[in-house]
């Protein structure tokens, strides 16, 4: 199926792309081995893997055992050449959000980064991360914030860039997340915030970027991070 992200590969191997993935995994990168200090062997799950970013970003930490999968074959493949390329092992299918085929409890971490915002029924695709969600294990659900500086971007630009992507889904607020653990039964543990830089397409435009808004403009992060569990 093409779903009209085949173009994300592009897009993080971009310089924009490249600090997104780079600041998400570091804080990726402390929650994680907040929640699993001791290192345990668990199976994970990337729902909505795109082309492997953080799939095999989960891969080469050898603690996780890793599927990915995404509604579109094109990034599906794209995912598996970049494994074999990059020597990682992970597992990627090509399946839906909303119908995953897997047992329930099957996962001990469940990580779904930029996905539910672009995805029609959120409630639905939530409660699908739950069912596969072991008793102990944890959700890590990264969404566009509708109240940063990225989400008012979207906002004014959205009439003039009908043809991309990201100005199609419907962005997230704290509200909107606390909301959503509600209305599928799951706990909210903490949200977190990353990306102090805007969209541009120069490295020194986006790391000037930074700086300017993590000292002015803080309260406006690109992206929220929250942590759920059953």
């Amino acid at each position: 199926m093409i779903t009209g992200f085949e173009s994300i590969n592009n897009w993080y191997e971009k310089p924009l792309g490249y600090l997104y993935f780079e600041r998400v995994s570091s804080k990726l990168d402390k929650l994680l081995r907040s929640y699993n200090p001791w290192g345990k062997h668990i199976c994970a799950l990337d729902a909505g893997c795109g082309s492997g970013q953080y799939t095999l970003y989960l891969a080469s930490n050898h603690t996780y055992n890793t599927v990915g999968i995404d509604k579109s074959r094109v990034l599906v493949s794209k995912a598996l050449k970049k494994s074999e390329e990059k020597g990682l092992k992970a597992d990627f299918l090509n399946a839906d959000i909303s119908s995953l085929p897997f047992k329930s409890e099957s996962f001990g971490l469940v990580l779904c980064i930029n996905v539910i915002e672009f995805v029609q029924n959120k409630i639905e695709a939530v409660g699908e991360l739950k069912r596969v969600l072991s008793p102990e294990g944890i959700i890590i659900l990264g969404v566009c914030n509708k109240y940063g500086l990225w989400g008012l971007i979207k906002t004014v630009a959205k009439p003039f860039k009908r043809g991309d992507p990201f100005f199609k889904g419907n962005f997230l607020s704290r509200t909107d997340i606390k909301d959503i653990a509600q209305k599928t039964g799951l706990k909210l543990l903490h949200i977190e915030e990353e990306i102090y830089f805007l969209p541009f397409k120069d490295i020194r435009a986006i790391t000037f970027s930074e700086k300017i808004v993590k000292k002015y403009l803080k309260v406006l992060p690109g992206l929220l991070i929250a942590c759920l569990k059953k």
